[in-house]
């Protein structure tokens, strides 16, 4: 499997995933602008889960605030890797893929904003008993975060032998 050159099929399918990610956080961050004014908040789930639209000026996390050009530079260095990598790749197995292509759409669904807006447009508001317990986050985070743990989970996996036909 390692020395099979990679199939359309999965260049496809990290493409059409990275792009479903991005456009569905970009629909997302649309809508929440449409119905919320920056901190106004409304609950999803009462007392567990909001919708409250902020603006990240930091990294992941809020961290490195208002140095959110270093999060660009990381965001363009991970799309162009993942871009260059599927190019240049060997075939992988389907958890490889699907984070892969997870991790593209939620890298490129913050680098529009940050590069359009030079700020990232956040909404999940993770509550418990209507007090916020995490960071507030976004479809693009969801996609980078399930994506990297697939790749990490895909990489204690052992690969599967292929079995070698005769060519009798």
């Amino acid at each position: 499997m390692k020395d099979d050159p990679t199939t359309p099929y999965e260049a496809f399918t990290v493409y059409l995933l990275g792009l479903a990610t991005t456009l569905a956080d970009q629909f997302l961050k649309f809508f929440v602008i449409t119905i919320l004014t920056l901190g106004q908040s409304r609950p999803l789930i009462d007392g567990f889960l909001s919708l409250t639209y902020v603006q990240n000026l930091g990294a992941a996390f809020s961290l490195q605030w208002g140095h959110g050009w270093i999060a660009a530079i990381v965001g363009i260095a991970v799309v162009t890797g993942i871009v260059g990598y599927q190019w240049s790749a060997r075939r992988r197995e389907p958890l490889v893929v699907v984070g892969l292509g997870l991790v593209l759409g939620g890298a490129a669904g913050n680098l529009i904003d940050r590069l359009a807006l030079g700020h990232v447009r956040d909404m999940f508001d993770l509550q418990w008993h209507g007090q916020n317990v995490f960071p507030i986050f976004n479809i693009a985070d969801i996609g980078v975060c399930v994506g990297a743990a697939l790749l990490i989970m895909a990489s204690f996996r052992r690969p599967v032998p292929v079995p070698v036909r005769s060519s009798r």
